[in-house]
Formats: structure tokens, C-alpha cells, sequence
């Protein structure tokens, strides 16, 4: 019974977590580009503008007939509605990915870089909304404070 110290030892589990990581991290990176790229284009704003004194009419009627105004709900849900969870979720199947490349003995460089590559493309998608929600606040308190609100 011989055996072989030199052999190389099996990196599988690591390797698709550093490539699910790579995505994940790149595509958070990319994500409002992407958002840009799958969703309908907007609506020009006349045509928003027809819609919605549309809308304010059929209110005003429904109001002088003494009837409940219920709106028609025709807005389609965006394609782009499961991106972040998406990157979440596949970085954190990179950093699970990589935990498990560790508990079966796999290089440890493999599966640290791997939890590295997922847990840090969560962060950044965490982070850009963080960010988004900290810049429309601070649109908000500034046209408060114009107001003089």
C-alpha cells in the first residue's frame, strides 16, 4: 500500500465557487448597466404625462358619480425586479461554495478566495444601494430645506 504524496489534491468545489464569486462580484459591479440593458425603455415623458391627466379624469368622473375610483393596475413588473437578489444570492452560493472546499480538505487558497470573491460581491451590491438610498435622501432633506421645510 503506497501512497502518493505528490498527487495533486482535487480543487472542484473551490474552482466553481471562485468562478460563481467572479460572476457575482463582476455583475454587481455591472448591475446598473445591466438593469439598463434588460428592462423596456421608459416611457417619454408626454406620454406619461397623457397617462396620468388620463388617469386624474376617470378619478374626477368616478368622484361626481359618487362611485369608488379603481384604478387599472397596467404596469408590468420590471425584468431587472430579481437582479440584486440574484447577486446576492449567487455570491453567497460562491462563499458556501468555498466553505464547503474547505471542510473537504481542498487547497485553502482555493476555498478562502472563494468565500473572499462571494462575500464581497454581496457587499458591493449592498453597498451601491446603500448608497442610492443615502443620495435620495439627502435630494430630499435639500429640497426640504429649500422649501423651507
Amino acid at each position: 500500500m503506497t501512497t502518493d504524496t505528490n498527487s495533486p489534491k482535487k480543487r472542484t468545489i473551490g474552482i466553481i465557487g471562485i468562478v460563481a464569486g467572479f460572476l457575482a462580484l463582476a455583475s454587481a459591479f455591472l448591475s446598473p448597466w445591466i438593469q439598463d440593458a434588460i428592462d423596456p425603455p421608459a416611457k417619454p415623458i408626454e406620454e406619461a404625462a397623457v397617462d396620468f391627466a388620463a388617469r386624474l379624469a376617470e378619478a374626477a368622473k368616478a368622484k361626481l358619480k359618487g362611485e369608488e375610483y379603481v384604478p387599472a393596475t397596467d404596469a408590468e413588473p420590471l425584468p431587472s425586479r430579481f437582479l440584486v437578489p440574484g447577486i446576492i444570492g449567487l455570491g453567497m452560493l460562491a462563499a458556501g461554495l468555498g466553505i464547503l472546499s474547505l471542510i473537504k480538505s481542498e487547497p485553502r487558497m482555493v476555498g478562502s478566495g472563494a468565500i473572499a470573491l462571494g462575500v464581497s460581491a454581496a457587499v458591493v451590491q449592498w453597498s451601491i444601494m446603500i448608497a442610492g438610498v443615502i443620495i435620495f435622501l439627502l435630494i430630499v432633506f435639500a429640497v426640504m430645506s429649500f422649501l423651507g421645510g
